[in-house]
C-alpha cells in the first residue's frame, strides 16, 4: 500500500492509499488545501483538527449543492 505525502493548510501529512489511487489522492488533497487556504485567509491560523473539519465541511457543502443541481437537471 503506497504512502503518499500531501500538504493541507501548510501542514504535511503522510497517508496510505491503494495502488493506482495516488493521483486521485493528490487531487483530493489539493481540493482540501484550497478550502484550508480560504479559511486561513478569513480567520487566520487555526488548530489542525478544526481546520480539517471546517475545510471538509466546506467541501461537503459544495458537493451537496452540486448534487442538488444534478438532480434538478435530471428531473
Amino acid at each position: 500500500m503506497p504512502e503518499v505525502k500531501i500538504e493541507i493548510g501548510e501542514r504535511q501529512f503522510e497517508v496510505a492509499c491503494n495502488a493506482g489511487e495516488e493521483d486521485y489522492l493528490h487531487a483530493a488533497a489539493r481540493m482540501l488545501d484550497e478550502e484550508a487556504a480560504v479559511l486561513a485567509a478569513q480567520i487566520g491560523r487555526v488548530p489542525e483538527a478544526r481546520m480539517l473539519l471546517m475545510a471538509g465541511l466546506m467541501l461537503a457543502d459544495k458537493t451537496a449543492g452540486l448534487q442538488d443541481q444534478l438532480r434538478e437537471a435530471e428531473d
